[in-house]
């Protein structure tokens, strides 16, 4: 008779127990150690991630081995060495949050590094290095308010460049995105409505860019890029089953489509193609995430037929 083979723990949740631990045992801490997973309770098939400790070979050994005249670490043990452990990882991730006046501080610099992106001449790799500042910002010191800053700062920088600095567009449409690319799903990242806005406000600043780039700028890499990531933004809101997003970037494809035509005529074909392109692959999308958002799909199959401004 064959034996029954033990469940595995699923990826997702392996993961997520390991990142929880900084891939180091919970109980003697030693960085550089091979690690396994443990189940505390002794049931296999129980993945819950509150059931499952980070052990190196050793600790495990004195968790499920027996240990003569010694005593073994107890699953109620093991869960404490657990708990405390991933608190303190938690605790040494977190950022330090800058004081009121230094936040101050640091709006102003938002507006001084925009203003000197906008100085720069056209194709000055100075721009890429102060985009990638703003960046920076947002990873070590972000909060609610200094990334809404970050954000304004780029619908300015999107709205400039859109007009006539095709390399200075791409830049900054990738940057919007990034502003938003951990948001990765209700499982991994949730969000709050400060989020939502963020999203919201990202989508918008790319509209913009959008808008004047098909009707002003031409540009194809910008127009690519645009593209890409409008597709992005519309997968975030089907992960997070969220319309306001979703209906966000539809009017964006509806907005930069009627940008590329002038007087009735189309004047951008590489715009509408782009754009037409894009539109076909989150139609396909919404089918197989969301094939129950009829309205989105109409508007969607609506602009497929749009050919006037």
């Amino acid at each position: 008779m064959a034996s029954k083979r033990r469940p595995k723990v699923p990826v997702s949740i392996e993961a997520e127990v390991l990142f929880k631990a900084n891939h180091i045992c919970c109980i003697c801490h030693n960085k550089g150690k091979d690690v396994q997973i443990h189940h505390i309770d002794g049931n296999k098939s129980n993945n819950n991630p509150a059931n499952l400790a980070v052990l190196c070979l050793d600790c495990h050994s004195q968790v499920t081995g027996r240990r003569g005249l010694g005593r073994s670490f107890t699953p109620s043990e093991v869960r404490m060495y657990k708990r405390s452990w991933e608190q303190y990882v938690q605790d040494k991730r977190r950022v330090h949050k800058p004081q009121i006046r230094y936040r101050k501080e640091l709006i102003s610099q938002i507006d001084l590094i925009v203003c000197e992106i906008l100085g720069c001449r056209t194709n000055n790799p100075r721009s890429e290095e102060l985009l990638g500042l703003l960046y920076e910002l947002h990873i070590w010191r972000g909060n609610h308010e200094i990334d809404k800053k970050i954000v304004e700062g780029l619908h300015h920088l999107a709205l400039m460049s859109g007009l006539a600095s095709p390399r200075l567009a791409s830049l900054v449409s990738n940057k919007l995105w990034e502003m938003c690319w951990h948001f990765a799903g209700p499982d991994y990242v949730p969000i709050d409505k400060h989020d939502s806005q963020q999203i919201l406000d990202c989508i918008n600043a790319l509209s913009t860019l959008a808008d004047f780039n098909c009707e002003f700028g031409h540009g194809r890499k910008p127009t690519d890029s645009i593209a890409e990531h409008a597709e992005d933004f519309f997968e975030v809101g089907l992960w997070y089953n969220n319309k306001r997003i979703v209906n966000a970037v539809i009017r964006l494809y509806k907005s930069a489509l009627k940008a590329c035509y002038s007087e009735g005529k189309l004047d951008f074909k590489y715009g509408r193609t782009t754009l037409r392109r894009s539109m076909r692959k989150i139609q396909k999308l919404l089918t197989e995430e969301q094939p129950s958002w009829s309205c989105q799909w109409r508007q969607l199959a609506a602009l497929m037929d749009l050919n006037t401004a």
